[in-house]
């Protein structure tokens, strides 16, 4: 690694340090806000694209889920119910952990607002996720459970 290369990451290193103590210092509603803000503006970067081709490309959740895993291997995509899907990762998806940048598991509610901005900028409809667990926090794998429009709602 080049010099400047190494300067840009310890710099990106301690900024993201400060971001994050900074975080941990706000209440939850202010954390869970600019956390929010987060995970769209990264759904925005690719990911929702790539969900709103698949659905636009599937004719139900069924087809919809198997073309996300054919795009994003790492994940499995479960149709628990109608409405209810489990999504896992086998490693941890965000960029910022990837890179060494961040290390806290309060990323991982950042990763809950991406995966419920994907869903809903694919899907045209609100959905929640709500997370089971998380490698950040000591699990073997990142859980989240997605409660779906009720299925009248959705395109078949």
């Amino acid at each position: 690694m080049a010099d400047d290369e190494r300067e840009v990451q310890s710099f990106l290193e301690h900024w993201f340090a400060g971001l994050m103590a900074g975080l941990e210092g706000l209440d939850a509603p202010d954390r869970e806000a600019v956390l929010r803000q987060c995970g769209r503006a990264c759904a925005d970067s690719y990911t929702a694209a790539v969900f709103r081709t698949a659905w636009a490309q599937s004719s139900g959740l069924e087809e919809f889920t198997a073309r996300l895993a054919e795009h994003f291997p790492e994940a499995s995509y479960e149709l628990l119910a109608a409405d209810t899907l489990r999504v896992r990762y086998r490693a941890c998806a965000c960029d910022l952990v990837r890179l060494g940048l961040v290390r806290s598991p309060l990323l991982c509610t950042c990763s809950s607002y991406n995966l419920q901005a994907n869903l809903e900028r694919a899907l045209g409809l609100p959905v929640s996720v709500r997370m089971e667990a998380s490698i950040l926090q000591g699990s073997e794998q990142c859980s989240f459970l997605v409660s779906l429009p009720a299925p009248d709602e959705e395109r078949k």
